[in-house]
């Protein structure tokens, strides 16, 4: 607890470990965690399950545009966190943060169908009525590779958390499983390829940044939704694109990064930004030769237990 008072600020109450998965949250998500394994479930529902940083922003954005036929205008004047609730953030908050926030939980209950809902919390923590097949909604799982998660993690926690550790504590960290609430990485991505749940996607990343309008194509496919042509494809794919990612105030999370640097809890340079680079491989930047077979030995180890086939080498390329 004083460890984290030191380097995290905004998490003064310290972590807990959720047994018995083992997943890292703070004191306070543990009086939220019944409410999320009761909460309602609908058939009807599609939830993007990632572990953050994985491209979560990004994938959301293209579900709910094909899920509401191609609505530019909408996306542009209502904040993405309002047409999709994002459940368990309330309970990865501070009280003294939390007092003052909506009940996302709530918020999610409240959505009228269909609902797309977002989330972090590994499949281990999803509502029961998912993990026993009561009911069966589209789930999404984004998966990115260990290292670039880990660069963008770090940024995270430093623009939104206030870690003060550096980057060489934060890897150590990730690598041991306390890189922030939702940890371990290897352990939350294998939650969902051992599921055994059958009505999922799963979706990498770098497979949407090296095609995009295939991963639109499947996308859309599994959504069951409504059919698109070349050049509507062509307009959402220029919507979501890295440039109107970064210039968009209903995508970029400004907002967010505003009120951390206004109430001090930020550990960044003025002009901090939530949508950063938005590439593949930037880890080369950060990671020693020695640093990056660490995680290479994670991600083979990952790779035999789910069949996850992981790229060992990355090349850098913009969205």
């Amino acid at each position: 607890k004083q460890w984290y008072q030191r380097r995290v600020p905004i998490t003064a109450g310290g972590f807990i470990r959720v047994n018995p998965s083992g997943f890292v949250f703070i004191t306070e998500t543990e009086k939220y965690l019944e409410r999320l394994r009761k909460f309602e479930v609908r058939d009807d529902d599609t939830w993007i399950c990632t572990f953050p940083k994985c491209g979560t922003t990004w994938t959301q954005e293209m579900v709910w545009c094909l899920m509401n036929d191609l609505d530019f205008k909408t996306s542009k004047t209502i904040d993405l966190d309002e047409r999709m609730i994002f459940i368990d953030h309330i309970a990865i908050l501070d009280d003294f943060i939390s007092v003052n926030f909506p009940d996302t939980i709530q918020q999610a209950a409240d959505m009228p169908s269909p609902r797309i809902i977002k989330t972090h919390l590994p499949f281990d923590l999803l509502p029961d009525q998912i993990r026993m097949r009561k009911k069966t909604p589209k789930i999404v799982h984004v998966f990115r590779n260990s290292r670039d998660v880990c660069v963008s993690h770090y940024h995270h926690w430093k623009i939104l958390k206030g870690f003060n550790g550096g980057f060489e504590m934060w890897s150590r960290l990730f690598l041991e499983g306390y890189g922030g609430y939702y940890s371990p990485f290897w352990k939350h991505v294998e939650s969902f390829y051992l599921s055994q749940y059958k009505n999922i996607m799963f979706v990498k990343y770098e497979d949407m940044k090296k095609d995009m309008k295939s991963s639109i194509e499947a996308m859309c496919g599994f959504l069951e939704c409504k059919s698109y042509t070349d050049d509507e494809k062509t307009l959402l794919q220029q919507h979501l694109s890295f440039k109107n990612f970064k210039q968009s105030p209903t995508l970029n999370k400004q907002t967010h990064v505003k009120i951390c640097e206004n109430v001090g809890y930020s550990n960044q340079d003025e002009g901090a930004v939530f949508v950063r680079k938005g590439i593949v491989g930037d880890w080369v930047n950060y990671f020693s030769d020695e640093l990056s077979e660490k995680f290479q030995e994670k991600d083979a180890e990952l790779s035999r237990c789910t069949g996850l086939v992981i790229e060992s080498q990355l090349s850098n390329s913009s969205l």
